[in-house]
């Protein structure tokens, strides 16, 4: 795996930040970006679930494979050189929960960070 493609959604200002914050981190693993609900998204990835992809974070491989949501975010960590130790502690079973808990929390704060609705 060389690159992953973080499918986020671009309306949303802390998803925007995110992404400045993940574009400036060393990283093993490239990673690009693309705006969930772009016509970008739906020409390169036809067979994705695009108004899931707008509600959580989507990651696919340049191998083809998809993680969304909880898995998704681990992959972003497992991809930065500072955090890929953190990828694999949260993807422990003892630890999963508590990262899925995380990630629905800052999912459902998001829209307090200020959304643009055009």
């Amino acid at each position: 795996m060389r690159t992953l493609t973080v499918l986020y959604d671009g309306n949303c200002r802390l998803c925007q930040r995110i992404k400045i914050w993940l574009q400036a981190q060393p990283k093993f693993i490239h990673m690009d970006f693309v705006a969930a609900n772009s016509v970008e998204a739906k020409a390169h990835f036809p067979n994705l679930d695009h108004a899931a992809s707008v509600k959580e974070l989507f990651v696919v491989t340049d191998e083809g494979n998809f993680y969304r949501d909880t898995k998704a975010w681990l992959m972003c960590l497992y991809a930065l050189r500072e955090y890929r130790g953190w990828a694999f502690r949260f993807s422990t079973p003892e630890l999963m929960p508590m990262a899925r808990r995380f990630v629905v929390k800052i999912s459902s704060l998001r829209f307090k960070f200020g959304y643009r609705t055009s």
